[in-house]
């Protein structure tokens, strides 16, 4: 009689997703790393200004996923975009994930004081000769004053159309809700090896675009659907000029801290 076995081999590379703040200063950067397996501790991550410039960066393993901060104080100003390579257990390869980050400068940023999402903070041009008021209305700015190399820097999410040869565009990927409208926040909780499992200490902590804490909410059994699984049904603020506020879910699995943070842009209609 012969002998005979089946091997099956794994070589489906794992799904990486980059996590990262849509906008930052010259200062630590952080970055998070999510796979959809248990992934192997080489990642290759890598920061690239909008000079060209590479930057390579180490952040923690945590099984499942990488976490940490990149520091950001020598990139250029302008548009820089975070590369990240993973890999699974067996060495399968990830995708390549990427994120592009709006990176603002000393020259950029002088007496800048960051109060609100629907102005602008700071335009100037290549040579810096325009002289637009700190704050003022985007909606008050001509766009014949603007240049062919004007970059606009506004606070908590970039608002800009297009406006002549401007380098940076506006963002539209951002779901938009409703000022006052209630909204159903979820979370799912998973172990180290992708298991469901109900953590301690569950909270639900809501930031302004400042990041300034607007509310920090207990998460009960109330709140569980199954294992893993919970909502909340979160009031948003009243307003009327667009702007955004970052909400963050935060846990304890076997006594370790897990976050997990988004961001909702809301606009009166």
């Amino acid at each position: 009689m012969n002998n005979y076995f089946f091997l099956e081999l794994d070589t489906t590379g794992p799904q990486i997703t980059l996590y990262a703040p849509d906008y930052t200063g010259l200062d630590y950067c952080p970055v998070r790393v999510e796979g959809d397996e248990l992934l192997d501790s080489t990642l290759d991550l890598y920061v690239v200004d909008s000079k060209g410039n590479r930057f390579d960066a180490i952040i923690s393993h945590q099984g499942t996923y990488f976490e940490g901060s990149i520091p950001f104080h020598s990139l250029a100003p302008g548009i820089a975009t975070i590369h990240a390579r993973a890999r699974d257990t067996v060495f399968n390869q990830s995708n390549v994930a990427e994120k592009t980050i709006l990176v603002y400068g000393q020259d950029e940023v002088k007496s800048l004081k960051i109060e609100t999402a629907e102005t602008a903070l700071v335009i100037v041009d290549s040579e810096g000769s325009l002289e637009i008021e700190l704050g003022k209305s985007l909606s008050f700015i001509e766009s014949d004053s603007l240049g062919p190399n004007t970059l606009l820097v506004v606070g908590a999410f970039p608002v800009l159309s297009q406006i002549v040869a401007a380098e940076i565009e506006a963002r539209s990927d951002l779901m938009q809700y409703q000022f006052g409208n209630t909204v159903k926040l979820e979370a799912y909780f998973k172990d180290f090896d992708g298991n469901p499992v109900d953590p301690s200490n569950i909270k639900l902590v809501v930031y302004d675009s400042k990041l300034s804490v607007i509310a920090t909410i207990p998460v009960t059994s109330e709140n569980r659907v199954e294992l893993g699984h919970y909502f909340y049904l979160y009031t948003l603020p009243s307003g009327t000029n667009p702007k955004v506020i970052h909400y963050e879910w935060y846990a304890e699995i076997q006594g370790s801290p897990t976050v997990k943070r988004e961001t909702l842009k809301l606009v009166f209609v």
